[in-house]
């Protein structure tokens, strides 16, 4: 019991020593990527459900009986890297990697089927995921009658 004990604060005390960086950088990678250029040629009003099926292919999700696509694609934002610091200078590594972070865009149909709005959801350097406020911004409309 004294063992566990004395192992539990050794690591402790290493999280708590222990170093983590993280370095933010422009966004770079990913699959499926959905360019600015594309998102803002879709127009309220004009672009259909068809263009977008076309130029994007299925969505990620279709939600509220098909009246909404949200399309997703990650993308990386930064490194992270993690040691321990040891006496007399050096460092103990522990891990890094990058920093990926997911996107979403959503679009919204009217009933006879043409966009009727667009909302993106790009995260520079957040550390939350960012569909909650895609699900807000659904939400907002529900609350607004159709016409």
């Amino acid at each position: 019991m004294v063992m566990i004990g004395g192992m539990a604060l050794l690591a402790l005390m290493g999280l708590e020593l222990s170093g983590c960086i993280i370095i933010p950088t422009p966004s770079y990678g990913g699959v499926g990527v959905i360019t600015k250029e594309t998102i803002e040629s879709f127009e309220p009003g004009k672009t259909t459900r068809a263009d977008v099926l076309l130029r994007l292919g299925d969505p990620y999700e279709r939600l509220e009986e098909d009246r909404v696509f949200v399309y997703q694609w990650t993308r990386k934002h930064g490194l992270w890297a993690a040691g321990i610091p040891i006496p007399f200078g050096g460092l103990i590594p522990l891990g890094g990697g990058d920093f990926p972070r997911s996107h979403y865009l959503g679009l919204e149909f009217t009933p006879d089927n043409r966009v009727k709005r667009v909302k993106l959801l790009d995260p520079w350097f957040s550390l939350f995921d960012q569909l909650p406020r895609l699900n807000k911004w659904m939400a907002e409309e529900r609350e607004l009658p159709h016409p």
